[in-house]
């Protein structure tokens, strides 16, 4: 019998790689659609607020959610695709609220780990990390997509864990302390470039964690038997 294949996951290649690819068909035309919606949410944001701006703020922040479902999904699969395909799949696949629950508790964990303990925010992110792509992959609910990531992280922890902090936790630290410190209005046009690489961080960090997701055992529930066990 052969000995199991060990995987050593190096996360700046990995990072690096999805920076890359971004670059590239499809991926190249999610991150457009991506920046673009940034730009929206920047412009529209001012000191008057009503309810149409909240309605149109609130729609963006959705067609982002489906724009990284779209990036996973495309990660996860060699098929050569469009990135109309890749959009068309993410809503036919219906883990919208899947989705963006796990990615509200996982979030909340790191951070409340931050805060307790800035090394215990990086253990909980590799820890967790794979839970957002689990939940697209599997159309699994919180829970389930935890325990997902649970399993397939374990032993390789550090690595995922310095993607999630690198691409998802410090992006979204920094632009929130910076609104909290009033950089917006202070900074300005270097502002709005911090708000870009934030950006292009986070789609980063999907593309990382959903191929390190598939390097470890992940796969989708349609491609999964309904008894195998996680990685």
């Amino acid at each position: 019998m052969d000995p199991p294949r060990r995987i050593e996951l190096r996360p700046w290649r990995l990072m690096a790689h999805a920076l890359r690819d971004l670059f590239r068909p499809p991926f190249a035309v999610l991150l457009l659609l991506d920046l673009l919606i940034f730009g929206a949410l920047s412009s529209g944001a001012s000191d008057q607020v009503d309810d149409a701006t909240l309605f149109g703020a609130l729609v963006l922040t959705v067609v982002s959610a489906f724009v990284q479902i779209a990036a996973t999904l495309a990660a996860t699969n060699e098929e050569p695709r469009s990135a109309d395909d890749w959009v068309k799949l993410a809503f036919k696949r219906r883990v919208f609220w899947r989705f963006v629950l796990t990615a509200m508790v996982t979030i909340a964990a790191v951070l409340l780990g931050m805060v307790a303990f800035v090394v215990g925010g990086l253990v909980l992110g590799g820890v967790l990390g794979l839970s957002q792509t689990a939940a697209i992959q599997q159309r699994a609910w919180p829970g389930t997509a935890l325990r997902a990531s649970i399993t397939l992280s374990r032993g390789h922890r550090w690595p995922i864990g310095i993607i999630f902090a690198a691409t998802f936790t410090l992006p979204s630290a920094l632009m929130q302390t910076g609104a909290e410190l009033g950089w917006d209005e202070e900074l300005g046009l270097a502002w709005d470039t911090l708000g870009v690489v934030g950006t292009v961080a986070t789609l980063v960090g999907v593309v990382a964690l959903a191929r390190a997701y598939v390097a470890l055992g992940g796969r989708s529930i349609e491609s999964a038997p309904a008894t195998a066990p996680l990685g």
